[in-house]
């Protein structure tokens, strides 16, 4: 995805697929957990730059039912993107981290440079009409 669709934060304006304000190729500082856990938290170190790959889709816990085994089972829904995957730019190392994390360091200011928020599709002005199907 190269936007993240019905995402909790959004973009204001005519916005009716709800795109979210993280993009793809955004470039972010990562911090290690003690930063986030020393109290007195000095200049954030930003040496390791990684770049937002894309995102995943979300998992929903046990929503859906086993017909063969009767046991519930998790699922994939699109859409519903919690999890951004992203690339060290200095080692080429590809991790996992949630895109709640990826706002707060966006909140701090701790990216390359200030996030281009993803341009919006226009909805609005297409107006499109569905085909007749041939009976």
């Amino acid at each position: 995805m190269i936007r993240r669709y019905y995402a909790q934060r959004r973009q204001g304006g005519d916005n009716p697929k709800g795109v979210g304000v993280i993009a793809v190729g955004s470039i972010y500082y990562l911090q290690n957990d003690s930063y986030w856990r020393d109290r007195y938290r000095g200049a954030p170190m930003c040496r390791n730059p990684w770049i937002v790959l894309a995102f995943l889709n979300g998992v929903v816990a046990a929503s859906r039912r086993s017909v063969a085994t009767g046991k519930w089972e998790d699922v994939f829904v699109s859409g519903r993107s919690d999890v951004a995957l992203v690339r060290s730019l200095r080692d080429g190392r590809i991790r996992n981290i949630a895109v709640r994390t990826l706002i707060l360091h966006d909140d701090l200011g701790m990216c390359k440079q200030a996030t281009k928020y993803p341009s919006l599709p226009r909805l609005s002005e297409r107006k499109l009409r569905l085909r007749p199907i041939a009976a």
